[in-house]
């Protein structure tokens, strides 16, 4: 239920869940555990209280399910979490083209297949998600108008597939696509919120690198959304600068992997959230933030001395029990354990982010901190050197590159050599 809408803006403060607060982010998993962390190290992050599923993550587990008989929840090690079951990957983008002729696709570990309604139905019933984003034909922004068009239909009859299949009940997410057609955008998000969902998901939105056009689909979209306390979700915007825009136009959720791809960089988030957090530390992390933006490039050199927390005052365990100069030779020896450490403080700097969002819109103050945030944060390019890559590795690269070229050449001579023995058949004038 609708508690606040903050004034002078269409930010507001939401329920989406029973545990979950809106603005909220909500990280993409892999069949059920986020990037990088088990399920021990999942538990030191407290804001962590629901993700996305991939369905292609769980397929191949559901009909050992069904023999077996066991909890879907228990057997993915997920009773503890409120789950949002979607068919895209989030994480990898590995998404295969899909369309109403050829049938939905996903990416499994065994390779592309094409799924069923029936199927993916099948494991919503097992899983029981607290909302299920049904098939949908989401395709990329650039494809023409016509394309788009026909995944606008597509992704209705989907929808009304899925609904028709739905006996457990489940809580639905329509998804609105139609590229950055204006027309077909609004289309396709009327008609979606004529079926029976209790939420609703903006596709491909993410893709749009113009974001004075992106902002104006979105303004496009939530004017034709009905109810408007409906949920509203968006993928693939994660940067900070975004997503407190998107906030501004009334998106409740994000899914995206930006803690993850910032980690994967092997950086850490410490971009300024508030001045009352900063607390005794403000100082130190000031000075920080004026050398390295808002965000610290850990396999710089100028870390390998340094025995400081990755940000001063941080609460999270990685800040607590290890140091910069300790995090920055685990990334450059390519240690597994730097990328869980970076990961543990770049989620729960993220999810202090929202914290700090839904604090300024229940005060009544989110258009000041929009503005303030906006002139605050700086980005600054990495002086790390490129990572050496181990002489193996690249012993076997050269080996499949030359192999590759082999096979190339091969091909292109037997293709010649057909196409001249074409021509010396044919007859002769």
């Amino acid at each position: 239920m609708l508690k606040r809408v903050a004034k002078t803006t269409f930010s507001r403060v939401n329920s989406l869940f029973s545990r979950t607060q809106t603005p909220c982010y909500l990280p993409p998993s892999i069949a059920g555990n986020v990037p990088h962390l088990t399920p021990d190290n999942c538990s030191k992050v407290e804001d962590l209280t629901a993700q996305v599923l991939d369905f292609a993550d769980i397929l191949s587990l559901v009909k050992l399910a069904t023999d077996k008989k066991k909890p879907f929840r228990g057997l993915l090690n997920v009773t503890d979490y409120e789950l949002v079951l979607s068919a895209r990957d989030y994480i990898s983008e590995s998404n295969p083209p899909s369309s109403k002729g050829t049938g939905f696709m996903v990416e499994t570990s065994g390779g592309r297949r094409t799924v069923s309604i029936e199927e993916f139905m099948t494991a919503t019933e097992l899983l029981q998600p607290e909302l299920v984003v049904p098939l949908a034909d989401e395709i990329p922004i650039e494809k023409g108008r016509n394309r788009h068009r026909a995944a606008v239909q597509t992704s209705l009859d989907w929808l009304d597939a899925c609904q028709a299949l739905n006996t457990s009940l489940t809580p639905m997410c329509g998804v609105v696509v139609g590229g950055n057609d204006q027309t077909l955008r609004r289309m396709s998000a009327g008609e979606t919120c004529k079926r029976d969902i209790q939420a609703i998901l903006l596709s491909g939105l993410g893709s749009c690198t113009d974001r004075a056009k992106r902002l104006e689909l979105i303004d496009a979209i939530v004017s034709e959304i009905s109810p408007a306390s409906l949920p509203r979700v968006i993928t693939g915007i994660g940067h900070p600068l975004d997503v407190l825009d998107t906030v501004n136009r009334g998106i409740d959720a994000f899914v995206s992997p930006y803690p993850a791809t910032v980690t994967k960089a092997g950086s850490a988030l410490i971009f300024w959230i508030s001045d009352d957090e900063d607390g005794g530390s403000a100082s130190e992390r000031n000075v920080e933030r004026k050398c390295s933006g808002g965000v610290l490039h850990l396999r710089e050199k100028r870390f390998a001395t340094d025995f400081g927390p990755l940000m001063a005052g941080c609460d999270c365990f990685a800040c607590q029990k290890y140091t910069r100069a300790y995090i920055h030779h685990l990334l450059n020896v390519r240690e597994m354990l730097g990328d869980i450490l970076l990961y543990l403080h770049n989620l729960q700097y993220y999810y202090s982010f929202f914290r700090e969002i839904r604090t300024a819109i229940n005060t009544d103050r989110f258009a000041a901190y929009h503005a303030e945030f906006a002139t605050r944060f700086e980005e600054k390019v990495s002086t790390a050197p490129p990572l050496i890559i181990p002489a193996a590795i690249e012993e076997r690269k050269r080996k499949v590159d030359a192999e590759k070229a082999a096979t190339k050449e091969i091909k292109t001579k037997a293709a010649a050599a057909k196409h001249e023995a074409a021509i010396l058949k044919r007859p002769r004038p």
